[in-house]
Formats: C-alpha cells, sequence, structure tokens
C-alpha cells in the first residue's frame, strides 16, 4: 500500500475533500464497516416471546438461526415496551456470548 492510497483511505482526507465535510455518513466508513451486515440478516426465523426478568412483560422478537439465538430485540408492536429492551432484557454485545 503506498503513501497515496493509504492517505485517500484516511477518515480525515474522505471528509474534507468528499461530500460529507461532518463526518458522520461515507467519510466514516472503513473498508470493514462497509462489509458488516446485521445478524438479523441471516437468521432462519423470527419467534415472539417475553422477557423473563420481570412482571413488566415486555415483548421481544427473538432471531433464531440453526437452531440457535443470534439476537434479541424489542418488539415494536408491543404497546408496552415499543420496542425497547432495558439493561436486563437486552443481551450482552456479541463480543461478551
Amino acid at each position: 500500500m503506498g503513501v497515496r492510497t493509504w492517505v485517500q483511505e484516511w477518515p480525515v482526507y474522505r471528509q474534507l475533500t468528499g461530500t460529507d465535510p461532518l463526518g458522520r455518513g461515507a467519510a466514516a466508513a472503513s473498508a470493514a464497516t462497509r462489509e458488516l451486515r446485521p445478524r438479523t440478516a441471516t437468521a432462519d426465523r423470527v419467534v415472539k416471546s417475553v422477557c423473563p426478568y420481570c412482571a413488566v412483560g415486555c415483548a421481544q422478537n427473538v432471531y433464531v438461526k440453526d437452531g440457535r439465538v443470534v439476537q434479541i430485540e424489542g418488539d415494536p408492536d408491543s404497546p408496552i415496551s415499543r420496542g425497547r429492551l432495558c439493561p436486563r432484557g437486552r443481551p450482552p454485545p456479541a463480543d461478551h456470548r
């Protein structure tokens, strides 16, 4: 990788020379982040569930792939939680599983 290529891949250079002067869009994205896809995109099915941690009963969408849970999100159709989960009902980040 030459110096010119390295400078062109630098986020500050892309921010100053591109169409994203605030650095909130394409200028901030690296090649690695452009390749990322959500875990929910690869799920085989979505199972509706209820959070077991307290008596409120927040609804959850549980994403399953090959019989294993890959993601848990709040159900936006729930009138109780409106798609949000508290820290107890929210799963840990993927790198801590």
